[in-house]
């Protein structure tokens, strides 16, 4: 047998009796191919030892078939939920048009931001995407518009400046705040609670002004803020239960916060939704094998990172385009059993 750098994908190729057509689709997952083939082809890939050469595959290409993501984050990028869903759904899509994902998983924000220099100017990526936490800062975007490197950003609102280089996915988590206190509010809730991760994130902008509009209010020292884990949110809980008056509703930031507040509510004897209702936000896949299954506001992982796929490779091949520079992907409310009518919880 060869050894592993010197087979051919025509070796590799004829040894299946198909096309380099074939196996390129195969190795790349894209294009027209089934499921058996593909497998077929990666089965013989491994027992030969075949490895593709990425590097040459972009120098033929003139261009990196690398596509860096960024999160800015607090937490570590290995135990957020929200970017895990949101990564695998981005990387799905990027495969179907043939690229890769670069992910930067450890450092401060100085330090990514320097790696990320240093693979822009390498030319080691050909496109970044940037999830801003809420929004992308000027202290990352600078950089990127001084570049001119083909850059979609995910954020709650689109930047003052944009340039032709640089398209904008913005997450609207405003329309499911709104459907959630709807729901709750028809159902005959008054006094909420809120558990959030940090101050500057507008959601309880948009959670008080729901609550206004539905003759609704926060009760006293009913707003708290937590660090962004099941943790976090069960030691809020234990604090916001001191006080003497109790919400019939609690708002969590996001489904692990909520996890720690069912927790907390059920230590504390207090039955959900019988006592008290919980709503989380973005439905990652455990929110409904939670007991019990979690109301919460979902975001469609695989909507936003198709979007944001899109419009990159748009800019990527310098394409022209339909889609407005700016793209919106509303969040929705989904209800389930963590959340009922007031009517229907105990005194």
């Amino acid at each position: 047998m060869k050894r592993t750098q010197e087979i051919t994908i025509r070796e590799l190729a004829e040894s299946l009796g198909v096309s380099v057509a074939t196996v390129s689709r195969a190795i790349h997952g894209r294009g027209r191919i089934s499921p058996e083939t593909r497998a077929r082809v990666l089965e013989q890939m491994e027992r030969m030892g075949y490895v593709p050469n990425l590097h040459a595959q972009s120098l033929a290409r003139r261009h990196s078939t690398l596509i860096a993501l960024e999160y800015l984050g607090q937490m570590e990028v290995l135990s957020d939920v929200f970017l895990i869903e949101l990564g695998r759904a981005i990387q799905a899509a990027l495969v179907k048009h043939g690229y890769r994902l670069l992910m930067n998983l450890v450092g401060d924000s100085h330090y990514r931001q320097s790696t990320l220099r240093q693979w822009i100017n390498s030319r080691l990526i050909s496109g970044v995407i940037l999830i801003g936490n809420p929004d992308v800062s000027a202290e990352w975007l600078k950089p990127l518009m001084k570049a001119r490197i083909p850059t979609v950003l995910i954020a709650y609102h689109p930047p003052a400046e944009m340039p032709d280089t640089m398209r904008c996915v913005v997450l609207d988590v405003k329309t499911g705040w709104q459907e959630a206190i709807a729901h709750l509010t028809a159902e005959g809730h008054r006094q909420f609670a809120y558990i959030g991760s940090h101050p500057e994130d507008p959601a309880l902008d948009y959670i008080c002004e729901a609550l206004r509009q539905h003759h609704a209010t926060l009760v006293p020292e009913g707003v708290l803020y937590a660090n962004e884990t099941p943790l976090g949110g069960y030691e809020a809980t234990k604090r916001l239960l001191q006080h003497a008056q109790r919400p019939t509703a609690i708002l969590a930031r996001t489904d692990l916060l909520a996890m720690g507040v069912l927790l907390a509510l059920q230590e504390a004897g207090l039955s959900v939704p019988h006592h008290i209702s919980v709503v989380g936000h973005d439905d990652i896949p455990m929110a409904q094998w939670l007991i019990p299954p979690l109301s919460t506001i979902r975001i469609d992982y695989a909507i936003l990172g198709e979007k944001a796929v899109e419009s990159l490779v748009h800019l990527l091949q310098k394409e022209k385009s339909d889609t407005e520079p700016v793209q919106t992907v509303a969040t929705r409310f989904v209800v389930r059993q963590s959340t009922t009518k007031i009517t229907q919880q105990e005194a």
